[in-house]
C-alpha cells in the first residue's frame, strides 16, 4: 500500500478494514466464495458461539423491539406502535 493510504486506513479509528496482498476484487471473490463453518448440528462450536456473545446482548431488550404486538424500536418512553397506529 502506498503511504497515502496507509494514512487513510489507520485514521480510521474503530472501523473494521481488512488489508490484504489482493486486488479488491481478487479479496471480494474469496469473500464471495467462503462458507461459514458454524452451522446448528455442531453443538460444540454453537455453544462457544453462545458462551462468547451472550453476556453482550441484552435479551430484555431485544425482546421488548420483537414483541408482535408492539414492533417498534422506538427507545423506552417514546411513542409506541400501537399508539401510532391509531392516531
Amino acid at each position: 500500500l502506498s503511504n497515502e493510504v496507509k494514512d487513510m486506513v489507520y485514521g480510521l479509528e474503530g472501523a473494521p478494514v481488512m488489508i490484504v496482498d489482493l486486488s479488491t476484487h481478487q479479496a471480494m471473490q474469496k469473500i464471495h466464495a467462503y462458507t461459514p463453518k458454524l452451522n446448528i448440528d455442531d453443538k460444540n462450536r454453537v455453544t462457544k458461539a453462545v458462551e462468547h456473545y451472550e453476556p453482550y446482548i441484552d435479551f430484555d431488550e431485544l425482546l421488548r423491539r420483537t414483541r408482535s404486538d408492539n414492533s417498534s424500536f422506538n427507545v423506552p418512553g417514546d411513542i409506541n406502535f400501537d399508539d401510532l397506529r391509531t392516531r
